[in-house]
């Protein structure tokens, strides 16, 4: 790789990882999303019990608009600057939870722990008995690397929460079809070693949501870190409506380019 590109590499990550920091200062735990920290809350008893994974491990990552709903607003404010151009909406709660797991010895650990317990699962303080068509179900999906421990908007789930809580073994947004059909992301891995840290969970960046939101495309990375990197030098105190802005700036240079 030549010395130019990999000066490109280094500059078009920390400008994200920059703007990543800015952000973590505008989260205000008083304004958290209640409908978020319910499904944070059942993936502690559904999610990372099942795969033997400490939340504080980075073996996985919460995925799609999650991390949108960690700042009050930002939802609302994207919403905004998408109408301009005809783009998809933001729901002003999330609707589900995706958790990626890309280990497969993960997935092991969670068939291994099904069958050792003879499908009497934990579920808090509860134990729920799957039947032999929830078995069924759990093993039909397993095959595929995805796991429902939930009840899903579309498609079955276990049915072990009214949640809709899905884990899958990577990053797939195409698999959904719809407005995401031909959706581009890069590496699961990738996707993985960049996911940050939030109140003991790790989410997907705000680069990587943003980037399969707007299909960022690669020719524009580097106009965008320098604007993410003047921005940080110029505004010290940032405020959360000035972050937005920085934000809504780069969504309209990547939306634009369809219009």
């Amino acid at each position: 790789m030549k010395l130019s590109k990999v000066y490109e590499e280094i500059t078009i990550r920390d400008a994200w990882t920059r703007l990543e920091q800015a952000l973590e200062e505008t989260i205000l735990l008083e304004e958290g999303n209640n409908k978020l920290a319910s499904l944070l809350s059942e993936s502690d008893k559904l999610i990372f019990p099942a795969f033997g994974i400490d939340k504080g491990e980075k073996k996985y990552f919460i995925a799609g608009s999650a991390r949108l709903y960690l700042y009050p607003g930002l939802a609302e404010f994207i919403n905004d600057v998408t109408s301009e151009f005809g783009g998809a909406e933001v729901p002003l709660e999330p609707g589900d939870l995706d958790v990626v797991v890309p280990g497969q010895g993960e997935w092991t650990k969670l068939q291994n722990s099904f069958e050792k317990s003879k499908f009497i699962i934990p579920v808090g303080d509860e134990k729920i008995e799957l039947g032999e068509d929830k078995q069924q179900i759990f093993y039909s999906q397993l095959k595929q690397k995805i796991y429902r421990p939930g009840t899903p908007t579309n498609g079955e789930g276990l049915n072990l929460s009214t949640l809709d809580i899905e884990a899958f073994d990577e990053w797939a947004p195409n698999r959904a079809g719809g407005e995401y059909a031909s959706t581009e992301v890069d590496d699961t891995n990738v996707i993985l070693k960049r996911a940050t840290e939030y109140n003991g969970y790790y989410f997907m960046s705000i680069q990587d949501v943003l980037s399969y939101k707007t299909q960022m495309t690669r020719g524009k990375e580097m106009r965008i870190a320098q604007l993410i990197d003047s921005f940080i030098k110029r505004r010290k105190g940032r405020t959360k409506e000035q972050l937005f802005d920085i934000i809504g700036r780069i969504i309209k240079m990547n939306v634009s380019k369809n219009v």
